[in-house]
């Protein structure tokens, strides 16, 4: 079994990607450049949708690519490490329970106090490096959704629900479909404040199409 063949591996695939998911942008970003902390501004939450609302959409953006780039650095460099050494099977678990533990450091960062964000733009990286043109697509159609919604917490949702609703359908594995469904649960988790006002029809617009007439 590859999980017990290149057991220590896989341990420090976790290991590794959940301390790199513990380092936050929108946290960086408020306290070591705007000199404020995001956490006890807005909704008080370290993502993306509150640095745009709160800062602006320049430091939103940052954010989004910042997480992003750290969910898709672990994913790849954990899937390069245990294909190296298991081939391609093993590259491809490594390359999942490392995007399962850096959206989980994101998301409850033991660094930083369990304080962390929501793991859509870390979800985004992850999927990015697992399944580069699928995934492309789906935000390609995501963004159209965003500016007719207006809400993050929408696209995040729909985003990863199609992941999930994907791999059951077209993966090889079926653990590549337990996976996919673990990061809707997370999701839907991190999201449930925002599921709520949706469902009361009180969630707050991103106010995306001023933003972008602002230029901020």
């Amino acid at each position: 079994m590859i999980v017990l063949n290149y057991g220590w591996q896989f341990a420090l695939v976790v290991l590794l990607s959940y301390f790199a998911g513990n380092f936050c942008a929108a946290i960086f970003i408020s306290k070591k450049l705007i000199q404020q902390d995001i956490r006890g501004l807005g909704s008080k939450n370290a993502g993306t949708t509150n640095m745009t609302r709160v800062f602006g959409l320049k430091y939103g953006a940052a954010t989004l690519l910042i997480d992003l780039l750290k969910g898709f650095a672990c994913v790849l460099v954990s899937k390069m490490m245990l294909t190296s050494v298991g081939g391609p099977d093993a590259g491809m678990l490594a390359g999942y329970l490392a995007g399962l533990a850096v959206i989980l450091g994101h998301n409850y960062p033991v660094l930083l106090g369990m304080k962390g964000g929501k793991g859509f733009a870390s979800g985004i990286g992850v999927f990015i490096a697992i399944n580069p043109l699928f995934t492309l697509v789906v935000l390609f159609l995501g963004v159209i959704l965003l500016f007719i919604v207006d809400r993050m917490s929408v696209f995040a949702l729909a985003f990863f629900a199609v992941q999930a609703v994907y791999s059951c359908i077209v993966q090889a594995y079926w653990w590549i479909s337990v996976f996919a469904g673990v990061y809707f649960i997370l999701a839907v988790i991190a999201h449930w404040p925002n599921i709520i006002l949706l469902a009361r029809g009180e969630e707050r617009k991103l106010g995306l199409f001023k933003l972008i007439a602002r230029g901020r």
